[in-house]
């Protein structure tokens, strides 16, 4: 899955801290700032070592298969967790409460095994650096790319 980012910064280790870019950002900066709203920065790795300055356009490759297993494991373990533990209570108890404290206590094991894979296993593989865009392939990317027709993201 290729997409087009914006780098914020280098980091000491090779990788460099990059952003989608959101226009929409910039046009509700006093809501943003009310609800203390900050663009999220993720690293991408620079096998090829090339040289980009903070505030360039970008394009990185995300693997999708990680993606979705990133994906899988933030939403649907712990959902699947509560779900386990309300089904099994329901077995045995009938109290709704108690059976909702079981869903719950599912849901939050759920996300604690979430945390302790990323913990031992660790990040997992990192989106990698492509190249530099210009404004002309930022335009070329949205004609090619359905999904980048639909997202407001690049303006």
């Amino acid at each position: 899955m290729i997409q087009p980012a914006i780098v914020d910064k280098a980091q000491d280790d090779g990788t460099y801290l990059v952003r989608y870019p959101n226009p929409k950002a910039e046009k509700s900066q006093t809501s943003r700032s009310f609800w203390k709203v900050k663009e999220r920065s993720f690293p991408v790795e620079n096998p090829e070592g090339l040289q980009v300055n903070p505030g360039e356009l970008v394009e990185i490759e995300v693997d999708p298969s990680g993606a979705i297993r990133a994906a899988f494991m933030i939403f649907m373990l712990p959902l699947l967790g509560f779900l386990a533990f309300y089904g099994t209570g329901n077995l045995i108890i009938k109290s709704e409460g108690i059976l909702f404290l079981l869903g719950v206590t599912g849901f939050a094991c759920g996300m604690g095994v979430n945390i302790l894979v990323r913990h031992f296993k660790g990040p997992g593989k990192l989106p990698v650096l492509k190249r530099r865009m210009s404004v002309e392939d930022v335009k070329q990317f949205k004609s090619e790319h359905e999904a980048c027709k639909n997202c407001k993201g690049c303006g």
